[in-house]
């Protein structure tokens, strides 16, 4: 990825691309929601080359009513002259009846999939539970469902699912292509392919409905810091918390790090949500350490469509001078918890391995 001018804006509704696009015969990527955030994690992740795609051109997705303001991005871009970026604008209306199915934006769907080598679904906000057939639990927060409509829908024009089994996913055109969620993006991942999801871990997995009975469980119970939310004047606190996971045997996560048996690394969590029933042709990559919370998952038919709970993007894991507020009075090094440990190798031993096959390596057995 390299840093030049702005060349052009192209309008071509009912999309607008923004920036310059790829060169001839580049591979690309697709970033949906492609916020400042985002950009910077993924740019974070590429130069320290913890993810080495340095030669590939970044397709970022969205729909214009998302709540984002994607002029923050746009400036972003044009201050540091990101020419490894494409923004691709998506316009007109996505209804929640016509998500898994032939729509509107079906042509250019296929367009983006033809033209990339995989898509990159990062974390976020609850899904509307209308979208998998549940009420809405008083503990769901809906908050920008423009996202959650686009993202859905393109997972499902990719895979398929139990909403329509007849359809004729794209993947099968590229059984090799990739797809990764990141927590929503795998709780992404499950919904458009026909699964539901737990509304919230607290009430419904443990019967727990305060912050102080959730903090009196073993740290590997937690999914979220409610350090801060226990706490008067806390407002700042992050909500991000480490505990312990247990990877299936056999699985990608397993055979790409080494990890065997119970033994799992400490992984960075910040979730109330989770995967209940699975969708179509999806299988449990690994669980938490009381097997009650699923934390990855995989495609069965194309194996290079996984998804992670937790957050193995975060830049404070790369980074020893970030600190973050966990409560009123203390603070922590996401890197120094995890720093000369196993833990720290398989995070990056997770990057290298999206990157290999992004770059359209085989999958490389270890055993530690």
């Amino acid at each position: 990825m390299k840093s030049s001018g702005i060349k052009q804006i192209i309008t071509c509704l009912p999309w607008i691309l923004a920036f310059v696009t790829p060169a001839a015969g580049q591979d690309t990527l697709l970033l949906f929601h492609p916020t400042t955030g985002n950009l910077e994690i993924l740019g974070n992740l590429v130069s320290r080359r913890i993810l080495p795609l340095e030669e590939f051109h970044v397709k970022g997705v969205y729909h214009a009513l998302e709540e984002y303001d994607y002029s923050q991005t746009i400036r972003y871009a044009e201050e540091l002259g990101l020419e490894w970026v494409t923004l691709v604008k998506l316009a007109g209306a996505v209804e929640p009846g016509g998500l898994f199915g032939e729509n509107r934006f079906t042509e250019l769907f296929g367009d983006l999939f033809r033209s990339s080598r995989g898509a990159l679904f990062m974390g976020g906000p609850d899904i509307p539970p209308q979208l998998y057939g549940a009420e809405v639990n008083l503990l769901t927060r809906v908050t920008d469902p423009y996202r959650h409509y686009l993202e859905l829908s393109f997972m499902f024009h990719l895979l398929g699912g139990y909403q329509d089994p007849s359809w004729e996913p794209l993947l099968r055109q590229k059984p090799g292509y990739v797809v990764s969620g990141i927590c929503l993006g795998m709780q992404t991942l499950n919904v458009a392919t026909g699964g539901t999801l737990i509304q919230d871990i607290p009430t419904e997995i443990y019967g727990i409905h305060t912050a102080e009975g959730i903090l009196a469980l073993p740290e590997d119970r937690q999914h979220r810091n409610y350090r801060g939310m226990a706490q008067a004047g806390c407002a700042g606190a992050t909500s991000y918390h480490f505990h312990r996971i247990r990877l299936t045997e056999g699985s990608f996560l397993a055979d790409e790090t080494g990890f065997r048996g119970i033994t799992g690394p400490l992984v960075l969590s910040s979730h109330h949500q989770a995967v209940d029933k699975l969708g179509r042709d999806l299988e449990v990559a690994a669980l938490s350490m009381d097997g009650m919370v699923v934390e990855a998952i995989r495609h069965n038919r194309f194996p290079h469509v996984i998804g992670v709970q937790f957050h193995p993007e975060k830049p404070g894991l790369f980074d020893p001078s970030m600190l973050h507020s966990v409560s009123c009075s203390d603070s922590i090094s996401f890197h120094a918890v995890i720093r000369d440990t196993p833990s720290y190798e398989f995070h990056l031993a997770y990057w290298k391995y999206l990157a290999r096959i992004l770059k359209g390596g085989s999958t490389l057995i270890r055993s530690r």
